[in-house]
C-alpha cells in the first residue's frame, strides 16, 4: 500500500492541465430527439469544469476527497473549506490529475477558493448564478465527486429555499427574527459523503449553491450554501490586494451582473488614473471578467506576477483603457506609548435589543475595567438583555498580514482606529466573522459594541498572524500556509490624547 501511495504521488507531481484538460465531449445526439433533453443540455455543460479534490490523510496514508467546480478560467475552483484539510492537494479535472494549492478561505462560512497550478491555456467553467429568486420545485442538478470515484451527476428540485439550520424548529424560529442567520438551499437529489464543494446548478447552468452536508436522519435532505452568500464575501476570501501587498483601490458591487465599481479609495492608484464610481470593468490584463467575482479572481492571478495592472473600462457606453501602477497596501499605523496601563473599559446599558442600539442615546447603567475581555466578568449577575461598549488598545507584535475575528451571540460590531472593521449585528446563535488587515506594529485603538438577548453569551476576539511561505519549487504558496496566533494583549486608552508616534511611515486607512 505504501509502495503505491508513493509510486501514486511521483505520478501526480508531474501532470500538468491543458486546453484538453476537460472531459470528454458527449456525442451530441440529434436535437430533435427526446433523448437530448434540457437535463441532459445542462449536465452536458456543467460537467467538463467539475473537479475531484483529493488530499493526503496522514493517520491512514491514504485520500480524503471532495468537490469543486472550476468558476474562472486560469483554474480556480470554488470548494468548501471542510474539505480542505490542508494547504495543497491533488485534483482530477476529466481523466488528468494535477496539483492545487488554497487561494483563500473562510472557515466560518466554510467556503474557500484553490488554484489548480501548471495550468496551460483556457479552462471550462461554471459562471456564477443568483439564489435570491430560487423557487421551491425549481429543477437542479448537483455534481460531485462521491466516494472518490469521479464525477457523478444527480437532479431534483429545491426542497426549501430558505432552511435555517441551527434552529431546532420551526416553532421555536418565529420568536426569532432570522435575518442575521446563515439560510441554506434544501434540495432532494441524491448527495453522499465527497459532494462538499459541490456545485447545485439551475436549468440555466449556473452555480446556485455549494453543495456542504446532508442530514443522514431524513431522507433526501441535502443543502448548500446559496451563491449569493458566496458572491458577498468572496472579495474577503481572496483579498487578492492584502494578500499580494499590492494596493489598486477599487471595490465592486458583488451581486452585479457586470463588474461595476462600487467605490474607489481616496489617494489610491485606481483614483489616481480616473477610474470612477459606476465604471464598469471589462476586462484586466487582456481578460474578460463579467461580474465581481471573476474580477477578484483575475486580479489574483496578475498580481501574482506584476505591480502594473491594465484594465479596459466603460463608461456611459464609451471605452476607457486605465494603466495603473500598484503600491504597498496602506497599514492601520501603530502607535507607541511611553506608559500603557492593562485591560479594558467598558460601559453597560440595559434593555431589550434586537440590533445594536444607538449608544449615544442611551443612559450608562454600569461601566468599569477587566483586565481581559471576558463576558463573565463584565456582565456579573446581568444575564440577559443588555449592551456594552468596550474601549481598549491590543498590540500588533510586527508589521505583517493578520485575520481578526469576533465570535458573538447575540449582536456584534468591531471599529479599529474609530473606523468600522467588522459589522456583526443582529440576533443570531454563537457565530464567527473574520476580515484581512495589514498592521504595523505597535498598539490600535478598538471599539467592541455587544448585545446580549437572551440564551448563550459569547464575546471573544482573536488574531492570526499570516505569512507567505515557499514551496519546494520556490514558488509562493498560500498566505495562510503559516498560521500563527497572536495573544490579544489589551490595554486601556489614556484619558487624553498622548504624544505618539507612529511605527509605519504608510498612512492609515
Amino acid at each position: 500500500m505504501r509502495l503505491f501511495s508513493i509510486v501514486l504521488c511521483a505520478f501526480l507531481t508531474w501532470q500538468t492541465f491543458s486546453p484538453s484538460v476537460s472531459a470528454d465531449e458527449p456525442k451530441r445526439l440529434d436535437p430533435r430527439s427526446p433523448r437530448w433533453s434540457p437535463l441532459v443540455d445542462v449536465i452536458a455543460k456543467v460537467e467538463p469544469a467539475v473537479v475531484g479534490l483529493f488530499l493526503r490523510d496522514e493517520e491512514t496514508g491514504g485520500f480524503n476527497s471532495g468537490s469543486g467546480t472550476i468558476i474562472e478560467s486560469s483554474g480556480y475552483v470554488l470548494t468548501n473549506d471542510h474539505v480542505l484539510s490542508s494547504n495543497s492537494g491533488y485534483v482530477v479535472l476529466g481523466k488528468v490529475a494535477g496539483k492545487f494549492e488554497v487561494v483563500g478561505r473562510m472557515p466560518e462560512k466554510d467556503i474557500a477558493i484553490v488554484r489548480l497550478l501548471h495550468v496551460k491555456g483556457r479552462l471550462p467553467t461554471v459562471p456564477l448564478g443568483r439564489s435570491n429568486d430560487v423557487h421551491n420545485g425549481e429543477a437542479v442538478v448537483v455534481a460531485g465527486n462521491p466516494g472518490g470515484r469521479g464525477i457523478t451527476i444527480t437532479s431534483g428540485i429545491v426542497s426549501s429555499k430558505k432552511t435555517y439550520l441551527d434552529m431546532p424548529n420551526a416553532l421555536i424560529a418565529t420568536n426569532y427574527n432570522l435575518l442575521a442567520r446563515d439560510d441554506f438551499l434544501r434540495f432532494d437529489a441524491a448527495s453522499n459523503r465527497g459532494n462538499s464543494g459541490g456545485p447545485l446548478v439551475n436549468m440555466e447552468g449556473k452555480i446556485i449553491g455549494i453543495v456542504s452536508r446532508v442530514n443522514p436522519e431524513e431522507q433526501n435532505a441535502g443543502f448548500a450554501i446559496p451563491i449569493d452568500r458566496v458572491r458577498k464575501l468572496l472579495g474577503r476570501i481572496v483579498e487578492p490586494e492584502l494578500r499580494h501587498d499590492r494596493w489598486v483601490g477599487i471595490s465592486l458591487n458583488p451581486l452585479a451582473e457586470a463588474a461595476v465599481v462600487a467605490t474607489v479609495e481616496e489617494g489610491s492608484p485606481a483614483a489616481t488614473a480616473g477610474v470612477l464610481a459606476g465604471d464598469v470593468i471589462e476586462m484586466v490584463a487582456g481578460s474578460r471578467v463579467r461580474n465581481a467575482a471573476q474580477y477578484t479572481l483575475v486580479l489574483d492571478q496578475v498580481l501574482r506576477e506584476s505591480e502594473e495592472v491594465e484594465l479596459l473600462a466603460s463608461r456611459r457606453g464609451s471605452a476607457i483603457p486605465v494603466s495603473l501602477q500598484t503600491v504597498a497596501v496602506p497599514r492601520l499605523q501603530g502607535i507607541e506609548l511611553d506608559e500603557h496601563e492593562p485591560g479594558l473599559d467598558y460601559r453597560m446599558y440595559l434593555g431589550k435589543f434586537k440590533k445594536l442600539p444607538e449608544f449615544e442615546e442611551m443612559e450608562v447603567a454600569r461601566s468599569g475595567q477587566v483586565d481581559s475581555l471576558n463576558l463573565e466578568e463584565i456582565q456579573a449577575d446581568q444575564r440577559d438583555d443588555f449592551a456594552l461598549r468596550i474601549d481598549a488598545m491590543f498590540r500588533v507584535p510586527e508589521e505583517g498580514l493578520y485575520r481578526f475575528q469576533i465570535t458573538s451571540d447575540d449582536g456584534s460590531r468591531v471599529f479599529l482606529h474609530d473606523k468600522l472593521f467588522l459589522d456583526h449585528d443582529g440576533n443570531h446563535p454563537p457565530m464567527t466573522v473574520s476580515r484581512l488587515v495589514r498592521a504595523g506594529a505597535g498598539l490600535h485603538p478598538i471599539r467592541i459594541e455587544y448585545f446580549e438577548g437572551g440564551g448563550a453569551q459569547t464575546l471573544t476576539v482573536g488574531l492570526t498572524r499570516l505569512d507567505v511561505s515557499k514551496d519546494v519549487d520556490g514558488d509562493d504558496t498560500d498566505p495562510e500556509t503559516e498560521r500563527t496566533p497572536v495573544e490579544m494583549q489589551f490595554f486601556r486608552v489614556p484619558a487624553s490624547d498622548p504624544e505618539s508616534k507612529p511605527t509605519s511611515g504608510a498612512p492609515s486607512e
